[in-house]
């Protein structure tokens, strides 16, 4: 608009001409914001795009590219006709990349727009790096053979963790009480410690038999599902749908679940457990202990020269099904619980309702030199210093990789490799494993055979297979007997390797998931699976 005006009075030369000149505009939307956060899905994060301008009719539209290059200015107008996409809040663009530990960088633009004002500027390209890197798997199971209902949790570098599978008692810590026909979760749900309150900044996950525990970075533990025997360490025997953390246990520094009892370690070398004890697994004061609901300290034996009292020096909690199995901080090892197989390497077959030291080699004295530990069904495995594998217990089906007409069980200790004689006096050790690096977490699942990995990632097995979990698929009831054998394409394994029910989960040192047997793969797994063979590629981000 342009407005001319002059002043006029008598006896005075009129003012000079006056120009005012001024335009009206519409206001301008204000800029979009943009955001990102964890979606609701495993492996996905949402865009949240944003702007100070009000109203229903505001409209964002954006560009979203995956292939590093620079999108074009958002426009208004239909996909067709070189439009960009319209911004639902209730529906955010899902951006995830293709496999785990893939690094993938999304870029995104935006630009609002809302009738009678002007659009807003396109708001600078804001790029997003995204990696799902797995850092640790574990699995649990509900049912009292191998091939039944399982839970499997995957603990991502964010400190996310993600379970499907059984949720009939709430151990995939999703909030789903609901009784329900088939309680069995095919896709992943994030564990959550209330409705709107996930759990994060996770260290460690062990799931066992219908509960689950989860060690938090900060020291403290939360647990869930199952409750029967008091093993959540609540106070109570109420099961739990939620992760509720464990009051009273702080600086925690290690977790291991057996089926019905739960053992922490703190970081003054203490040991404490909660749960079932008919097996005197939770090393209790009182050998009438038959549960307990809250965490008490773990004790020594009692005897002549010894008090009764809890150890102070312990470094790392490890469970079998019924026994527990603690590692001191100079490699010793103290058992207690169940021993009818002489799983507890004690030298009886008496179960032992108080921690006695594990027997060395010699079957007197003490083991020393332990690095790691695997507590199986009836069974337990040690590797010393130098990658010598030794184990104690049940043999009945070559778990131990021994001659079974020759030891059917044992009670101490012994160094594992391939053997060779008629009987216990010409029994002599011609090959030692000296390579053993890794043993498997989570016991509750492994029944008839037991495995390590070695130096280069490769696994190696005995005992009983009942559905070619180490045969290259092949489902036949078989024993890998006499010694451990080394399974065929199953290479660069990382430390942790986990069973679900008829078949192996293990997690590479790529960062990526495998899966063998996967003829037999249960139905919980099945959309992940990729590709063809014996061992298959399990992708959670299908």
């Amino acid at each position: 608009f342009i407005v001319k005006a002059r002043a006029f009075a008598a006896g005075k030369v009129p003012g000079d001409i006056l120009r005012l000149r001024w335009e009206i505009r519409a206001p301008k939307v204000e800029p979009v914001v943009i955001d990102d956060e964890p979606g609701d899905t495993f492996g996905r994060t949402l865009i949240r795009l944003t702007t100070a301008t009000t109203g229903t009719d505001v409209e964002i539209r954006y560009t979203l590219t995956n292939d590093g290059t620079e999108p074009a200015d958002p426009v208004q107008g239909l996909l067709a006709a070189g439009g960009s996409p319209i911004y639902d809040p209730a529906d955010p663009p899902p951006i995830k990349p293709d496999a785990l530990n893939q690094l993938k960088t999304f870029k995104i633009k935006a630009r609002a727009f809302k009738p009678g004002f002007l659009s807003s500027d396109v708001s600078p390209v804001k790029s997003f790096p995204l990696k799902v890197t797995v850092k640790q798997i574990s699995v649990g199971s509900s049912a009292s053979n191998s091939g039944g209902p399982s839970t499997l949790f995957l603990l991502l570098e964010d400190g996310s963790v993600w379970g499907l599978g059984d949720n009939r008692h709430g151990q995939l810590g999703n909030g789903n009480t609901t009784p329900t026909s088939s309680p069995t979760l095919t896709t992943f749900t994030r564990v959550m410690e209330a409705a709107d309150k996930p759990l994060t900044d996770a260290k460690e996950v062990t799931a066992s038999w219908k509960f689950t525990a989860v060690l938090k970075n900060d020291g403290t533990v939360y647990t869930f599902g199952n409750n029967t025997y008091g093993q959540l360490g609540q106070g109570d025997t109420t099961d739990r749908s939620y992760a509720t953390r464990v009051n009273g246990q702080n600086s925690i520094t290690s977790i291991a679940a057996g089926i019905d009892h739960l053992i922490l370690v703190n970081q003054s070398g203490g040991a404490v457990a909660a749960g079932r004890n008919q097996a005197g697994q939770l090393a209790p004061r009182s050998s009438v202990v038959t549960s307990s609901s809250s965490f008490a300290s773990m004790n020594e034996r009692v005897g002549v020269f010894l008090r009764r009292e809890a150890i102070t020096n312990i470094a790392k909690a490890f469970a079998g099904h019924h026994h527990s199995l603690l590692l001191t901080r100079n490699g010793e090892v103290w058992a207690a619980g169940q021993n009818d197989d002489g799983q507890l390497g004690v030298g009886s077959q008496t179960n032992q309702n108080y921690l006695l030291p594990v027997n060395s080699l010699s079957g007197g004295g003490v083991l020393r030199d332990v690095v790691d530990i695997a507590g199986f069904n009836d069974t337990s495995l040690f590797i010393l210093k130098g990658g010598r594998l030794v184990g104690a217990g049940d043999n009945n089906e070559y778990q131990l990789g021994l001659i079974r007409s020759i030891r059917n069980y044992v009670t101490s200790p012994v160094q594992l490799g391939v053997y060779s004689g008629t009987n216990r006096v010409n029994e002599r050790l011609n090959t030692a494993i000296s390579n053993a690096a890794r043993l498997p977490r989570g016991g509750t699942q492994m029944n008839d055979f037991t495995f390590y990995v070695d130096t280069e990632g490769q696994v190696h097995a005995t005992g009983y297979v009942f559905h070619g979990q180490f045969t290259d698929g092949i489902e036949t009831n078989i024993y890998l007997k006499d010694r451990f054998y080394e399974a065929p394409n199953i290479q660069n394994v990382q430390s942790v390797v986990a069973m679900a029910g008829p078949h192996m989960m293990f997690l590479l040192t790529n960062g990526s998931l495998k899966v063998s047997n996967a003829s037999h793969v249960v139905v919980l797994l099945r959309e992940y699976i990729e590709g063809s063979g014996p061992v298959r590629n399990f992708n959670p981000l299908k």
